[in-house]
């Protein structure tokens, strides 16, 4: 708590050099054209919106090096803490919490949820998925820096793939991957039974920037998926940019309204520019920090 604090009552000099390292490209205002209060996009309701926290959003969420992000689920059901469930999010964060010594750094575990959208040909494969994860318990796994796809990863599997990872820093020649189509991934945090706030906003986030995405010609470029905690539900909505741009990857943005999207695709996702009044700190590759994941 004592680092959190600190960064942010450093509001000048030196302090805000730290708070907004001069080697990411920021930016202003990200959504200049909208009236206030917004009336021009879907917003969440006002008793809800009332429990978003204000004030600065910059060092609110902690170091850390790696994502491992296990497709599983959707995103309505999950359960309200994860290491409770019965399923590869659990098995695969045990083993991240038996190999965090020898890490050295913070690793982050979520779950995704891998229906692209709700149509009837989707619902069928979400059966078929389910079917095959009771029998085999095996999952997609997302890896991040890496911004690889580890497929058909069985619980079996799941402790040597995760002890290369975090011990050897690589993944074994065991497990063929591919490396993730398009050049960014935005996460948006809907895990509803952790906290109403994101369960409320990450859905509707989720709809907006896939319909922008597909307005501004990004399909097969630009993917979104809803994503379990990963902590901040007070600065709902939550989302991580993944990116091949290294300026623009493991960004964390907070508060983000749906009168957003379409500046964070443009200014963010295709120009490479950071908002400073959304961004919660990003991913750090050097980090030492030795802590718990999130769920």
């Amino acid at each position: 708590m004592n680092f959190i604090t600190n960064l942010v009552s450093n509001i000048s000099g030196s302090g805000s050099q730290e708070r907004f390292p001069s080697s990411i490209p920021f930016t202003e205002d990200p959504c200049s054209t909208c009236e206030e209060p917004c009336t021009a996009h879907p917003q969440i309701p006002a008793y809800l919106a009332k429990k978003i926290e204000g004030g600065e959003l910059v060092g609110t969420m902690k170091p850390y090096k790696r994502h491992i992000m296990v497709l599983e689920g959707r995103s309505k059901d999950w359960q309200e803490r994860l290491e409770f469930s019965d399923g590869m999010v659990k098995v695969v964060g045990g083993q991240v919490d038996q190999w965090a010594g020898k890490a050295g750094y913070r690793t982050i575990v979520t779950a995704c949820d891998p229906v692209v959208n709700e149509s009837v040909e989707d619902s069928t494969k979400e059966e078929e998925q389910k079917k095959s994860q009771k029998v085999e318990k095996m999952a997609q796994i997302f890896l991040f820096p890496e911004l690889v796809s580890v497929d058909f990863v069985s619980a079996a599997e799941a402790p040597t793939l995760v002890k290369s990872l975090l011990v050897d820093n690589q993944i074994p020649a065991t497990f063929p991957n591919t490396p993730l189509p398009g050049r960014a991934w935005i996460f948006v945090c809907t895990h509803k039974k952790r906290d109403k706030r994101c369960g409320v906003a990450g859905p509707l986030l989720v709809d907006e920037f896939r319909k922008a995405v597909e307005e501004m010609g990004l399909v097969g470029e630009v993917f979104v998926y809803g994503c379990s905690h990963f902590g901040g539900h007070k600065y709902a909505g939550n989302i991580i940019i993944y990116h091949r741009n290294p300026s623009v990857d493991g960004n964390w943005y907070g508060r983000v309204r749906s009168c957003h999207v379409r500046p964070i695709l443009q200014t963010t996702v295709v120009e490479g520019k950071i908002f400073k009044e959304l961004w919660r700190g990003a991913m750090d590759r050097s980090s030492e920090h030795n802590e718990r994941k999130d769920w």
